[in-house]
């Protein structure tokens, strides 16, 4: 079965295999199946269930993460062995719990837990605080972080996580995207998104710049 993966999506598929990976860029560009394709087969290859799929909430977490897996077919080799039980999903033999992380009153749902294998989507609409927790909650030796975003400040912390996997650091694995790196869009809204965005909104949701 040949999956309609980008070429961008199978060059993170294939590369993420540090602690932290991580797909930034512009909007609409794939980021979110690719990093969720790697994970699902990461969780695969888990040897227990301290599995996570982090949102900003939950419910953006279903329809961010949960939906798209169950409706899209870039994901459908994946479909088959899920069920969804309305909190946690069920992913052959394991059981994945999903958490929002919306504001630091949502730190109490990382404290005490040890992560194995943690999906993070929008990682930069999280408070600092609670990505700093779940930094330090991947505290196995075959602990994994995957995680996408579109760009904030130049001084985030995971623009910091990016440098240091530019910087040759191997725990840390990034790749940059862009809307012309997803060859599904039509041609009409690349150019209106170029074209109606100006200033920082151009620079972050067309170029997928890190900027002020």
């Amino acid at each position: 079965m040949t999956l309609p993966l980008s070429p961008k999506q199978l060059e993170f598929i294939l590369n993420s295999t540090a602690r932290w990976n991580l797909a930034h860029g512009s909007v609409r560009a794939g980021k979110t199946v690719a990093t969720l394709f790697r994970f699902m087969q990461a969780a695969k290859e888990c040897p227990d269930s301290k599995i996570f799929i982090v949102g900003h909430t939950f419910d953006t977490a279903y329809r961010n993460v949960i939906r798209l897996l169950m409706e899209s077919s870039e994901l459908a080799v994946f479909r088959p062995f899920c069920s969804w039980s309305g909190k946690k999903l069920y992913y052959f033999d394991k059981i994945i719990t999903v958490l929002g992380a919306k504001d630091e009153g949502a730190i109490g749902n990382f404290q005490g837990d040890t992560h194995s294998c943690t999906y993070c989507d929008e990682i930069t609409l999280y408070p600092e605080s609670i990505i700093e927790m779940i930094n330090s909650r991947l505290s196995k030796s075959h602990s994994m972080g995957f995680a996408s975003m579109n760009p904030k400040h130049p001084t985030h912390i995971v623009k910091q996580w990016i440098d240091r996997a530019e910087a040759g650091d191997k725990g840390y694995y990034s790749l940059h995207f862009t809307v012309q790196d997803n060859p599904y869009l039509p041609r009409e809204y690349i150019e209106n998104l170029k074209n109606t965005s100006s200033g920082m909104f151009f620079k972050r949701n067309y170029l997928g710049i890190w900027c002020l």
